[in-house]
């Protein structure tokens, strides 16, 4: 019984920010990592803008310098009118002081392009992966730089 309680003690936790049909945000503030997973279509402006409410308190528990993994393997796209709202997203990242983004690409290729777009507008200094493990070796290697 002792070990179970000290093993809960020691296992590392991620701080669930928010956790939807849409989206899941995360902080892992011993790596000072933001995880991002986007899923589905996200078909009205409501959508973004609670990401982007949700994403800033997860800026809250980050420190300059913070990586991100973005998921977006099940993320199908954005309506063309959205699109600006999400580069806002990104910028508010960068301007936060995002350092790197792992990028897990998603399997349309129709948001493959939208998030290359996107990406590109806000000079996101980012990399892009198949697979999560993948994003976190290469981010973990780029924080120790």
């Amino acid at each position: 019984m002792y070990h179970n309680a000290y093993k809960s003690k020691t296992k590392k936790m991620k701080k669930v920010i928010a956790s939807n049909t849409n989206y899941d945000l995360s902080v892992d503030s011993e790596k000072n990592r933001l995880h991002i997973a986007c899923k589905g279509f996200w078909a009205k402006g409501e959508i973004v803008d609670q990401y982007i409410v949700d994403q800033k308190e997860a800026i809250n528990y980050l420190k300059s310098g913070f990586t991100v993994v973005a998921d977006m393997r099940n993320f199908k796209t954005l309506p063309l009118d959205l699109v600006e709202k999400q580069q806002k997203s990104h910028m508010d990242l960068v301007n936060a002081g995002m350092f790197k983004v792992a990028e897990i690409l998603p399997q349309s290729a129709i948001a493959k392009s939208q998030l290359n777009k996107v990406t590109e507008t806000s000079s996101m200094p980012n990399m892009q992966f198949a697979e999560i493990s993948e994003g976190e070796s290469w981010l973990d290697a780029q924080s120790k730089n």
